[in-house]
């Protein structure tokens, strides 16, 4: 059989593999890749700037000339003035660890503000990519601005409700994603999630949330996805851009490995389970809401994230990553899925 489904017409492509826009992580090596194996590849923006994005958009181009796309934050309740607002005191009972980042390199990503993300679609559209991944909200102007530019958007949802109104405002499809995925999550499961989905729209749906192999892929095909919207799988890739020491520890954690916490952005998003988050246990009284979570921890951190420290900083990482362990190319993972998918659907 052919693994081929009609999202593949929508956005030209050949097999209905993506690999989701992770900040730092599906930067032009990944995001080319996936898309040359013919999949959709998917540059994680996130905190890039205007011209970081636009480096990185033109790097994809160099390897291949398929379509690809840009993950962008698009944050709908974040005051205008972050930026210039006193950063809230620093946690006391974390203070004994900033001696172990002191000194190590790694600068505060910009402020997640919309100035930003209206600054990174302008760059998206002027370049002509393809499609436009939103997270975190998916405003009436953004859809409008992409589809007059001809570029299609995709929005990342968590329950019927917002799936129902992105269809409403017009995106061309959505990811139906579980709590088992990385970064931030709601509170429903992809194997309920999916098929809740897909009864509600009449859009294109993508699965995502804990699929790390063809059988998974197979799954959100039978649930009536049109294909798989896939991360932690690809952070454990020789393209990926995410540092070795988070690559190795998802070949070192069992499905325990992760947990759901608001420890480090403010709101619930799946990562590592390390010391940071063990030391937030009990203290939700004590956080603050996005982004002043994030700006408040960010001097321990920042610091921490760029050295590798995954005992300390946040890496998202989906609950997959107990299934996961090895490293191939892009390219192999592609393939490999697809012929695992496959079988699995011919069984």
């Amino acid at each position: 059989m052919t693994l081929r489904t009609p999202i593949c017409d929508l956005f030209g492509i050949e097999l209905p593999i993506f690999a989701a826009g992770m900040g730092g992580v599906t930067m032009a090596p990944l995001a080319g890749a996936v898309s040359a194996a013919g999949g959709l590849g998917v540059i994680g923006a996130t905190f890039c700037t205007p011209d970081e994005l636009r480096a990185e958009i033109r790097a994809v181009r160099r390897i291949t000339d398929r379509p690809f796309g840009v993950d962008l934050l698009v944050p709908g309740d974040i005051p205008p003035d972050v930026g210039a607002r006193a950063v809230p005191p620093f946690p006391e009972f974390l203070a004994d660890l900033l001696p172990e980042v002191a000194g190590l390199a790694g600068a505060p990503p910009p402020p997640l503000t919309l100035e930003l993300a209206k600054a990174q679609l302008a760059v998206t559209l002027e370049e002509k990519v393809p499609l436009l991944v939103s997270a975190l909200g998916t405003p009436p102007w953004l859809i409008d601005q992409c589809h007059r530019a001809g570029t299609r958007v995709m929005s990342i949802v968590g329950n019927v409700r917002q799936a129902r109104r992105m269809e409403e405002l017009g995106v061309d499809a959505v990811i139906a994603q579980g709590m088992e995925a990385g970064g931030h999550v709601g509170n429903v499961t992809t194997m309920v999630l999916v098929p809740a989905v897909v009864d509600a729209v009449r859009i294109p749906v993508l699965a995502a949330g804990g699929i790390v192999d063809g059988r998974g892929v197979a799954a959100g095909l039978v649930l009536g996805a049109q294909g798989a919207w896939i991360g932690t799988r690809f952070i454990a890739t020789v393209e990926a851009t995410a540092h070795e020491n988070h690559k190795r520890r998802i070949l070192e954690v069992d499905e325990e490995g992760t947990v759901v916490s608001r420890s480090y952005t403010g709101k619930p998003s799946r990562v590592l389970r390390n010391t940071f988050t063990d030391r937030w246990k009990g203290r939700d009284a004590e956080l603050l809401p996005m982004p002043w979570q994030r700006i408040r921890v960010e001097s321990l951190v920042a610091p921490a994230k760029a050295a590798g420290r995954v005992d300390i900083a946040n890496f998202p990482t989906g609950q997959g990553a107990g299934a996961i362990r090895d490293m191939p190319t892009a390219a192999d993972l592609v393939r490999r899925l697809v012929r695992e998918a496959e079988a699995a659907l011919c069984r």
